[in-house]
């Protein structure tokens, strides 16, 4: 039997930058770095965040006693003014009876009234049918993000209720437009990462392209999306522009850059990367691209038969050759059990040939792809995956789940979202 040898690197884990304009305010921990310096857009996030909050009369002493965890702290967790450097003021809306007529009654006064932000606590029960769709879509449509809580959270053990009040409240400043910390990187480099997926409805017929857009150490920009289209002919002419007009929006907003990494996470067709490619011959600009196909359902699978568990630690990445490697960004930390179990999952990374950038500079890409899986505002234990994948995925979840996909028409029409992590 032929063999070939490999080469393997352990890629370290990236230092956390907590203030924009003070280059000392870092740490390795995105909990101990907010605890001390505070988000990184602190000084300037301007105003309170007005928030609603939609729950059932008959938890109202639970309810306020999130309220006040959230508002003034619990043990380990400061409170959000203190940590997030913003007031979080929040108007209740009870309900009477757990209908969904009665939700639905409390978010037609919420979208009259200008709320950055809404709470819903509500019960899993057939009763209230597709509540989540319904309230949701309703919401994104006035460009509104929103945060459900359900009642099974609120009655979880004393224990937990710090790490869920935290996360909540981390999730909350980032769905309003906060950035809470980026990655330590070079600041002379002018590179936008991109990453890229598409969603399709239950029927398989709709499909609805959308990119995420940050610069190069994970400072979320903004997202933008296409209307539904029906066919994949419309779809690979609608990908053009959405390129095109992503990068017009982000020069807009920032500088024009000089290079640009694009991060595929679905499965791309030749006619896929024809698009992006015309895209930016229409732009006009001389700039480099990197093309990198990102598989997160490979076959592949890495073992440390050194350790009794025989999983590798996180950040392994193996090469296969100049332009091809597989990444570890879920595997064992040192001096932590795993608490997953079997054998996780790697990330197959091939850079296209139609790439202009370098071949060369594709270490350096894994290593960024590797790093932006730290950047992961969901939660301070939110899993290890890199965030152009991860909210890729989680923008495909949302608008496959929304009441009609049609409806992404408004949602995108609002404008209000573009620059708001609304989907965590």
């Amino acid at each position: 039997m032929a063999t070939f040898t490999v080469y393997a690197r352990q890629l370290e884990k990236p230092t956390l930058r907590f203030d924009y304009a003070i280059p000392t305010s870092r740490a390795k921990s995105a909990r101990t770095g907010m605890l001390k310096y505070g988000p990184y857009d602190k000084n300037l996030f301007q105003g309170a965040i007005k928030a609603a909050i939609i729950s059932p009369a008959i938890y109202e002493a639970k309810v306020k006693t999130l309220i006040r965890y959230l508002k003034e702290g619990i043990e380990g967790y400061p409170g959000f003014k203190q940590e997030f450097r913003a007031d979080l003021n929040l108007v209740s809306y009870r309900l009477k009876s757990v209908t969904r007529k009665d939700y639905e009654e409390a978010c037609k006064k919420i979208v009259r009234d200008s709320f950055d932000l809404v709470f819903v606590v509500a019960e899993r029960k057939p009763a209230l049918g597709d509540l989540y769709s319904h309230i949701k879509t309703r919401l994104l449509g006035n460009g509104i993000p929103s945060q459900f809580i359900d009642i099974d959270t609120l009655l979880s053990p004393p224990s937990q209720q710090r790490w869920i009040v935290e996360n909540i409240a981390l999730a909350s400043y980032a769905k309003v437009g906060g950035t809470p910390w980026v990655i330590e990187a070079p600041e002379d480099r002018d590179e936008v990462v991109i990453g890229m997926s598409r969603a399709l409805d239950p029927t398989h017929k709709v499909i609805v392209g959308f990119t995420t857009v940050f610069k190069h150490n994970g400072d979320f920009i903004l997202s933008h999306s296409r209307s539904p289209v029906t066919t994949w002919e419309e779809y690979e002419t609608g990908l053009e522009r959405l390129v095109r007009e992503a990068i017009e929006e982000y020069s807009r907003r920032e500088s024009t850059p000089q290079s640009l990494v694009f991060h595929f996470h679905k499965r791309t067709g030749h006619r896929e990367i024809e698009s992006v490619k015309r895209a930016l011959q229409d732009l006009g600009r001389n700039v480099k691209y990197a093309l990198l196909h990102v598989n997160s359902y490979s076959n592949y699978r890495l073992f440390d038969t050194s350790h009794p568990t025989f999983v590798p630690l996180t950040g392994l990445m193996v090469r296969l050759g100049s332009r091809n490697a597989l990444l570890l960004s879920s595997g064992r930390v040192e001096g932590y059990g795993r608490t997953m179990i079997g054998t996780p999952r790697v990330l197959h990374i091939i850079m296209d040939k139609n790439s202009t950038m370098d071949f060369g500079e594709f270490p350096r890409l894994v290593t960024q792809l590797y790093h932006f899986a730290y950047i992961n505002w969901r939660g301070f234990n939110a899993r290890t995956v890199p965030v152009t994948i991860n909210y890729s995925q989680l923008i495909s979840r949302l608008v496959a789940n929304l009441e009609s996909i049609e409806a992404w028409n408004e949602i995108v029409a609002s404008g209000r979202l573009v620059d708001k992590a609304w989907f965590l």
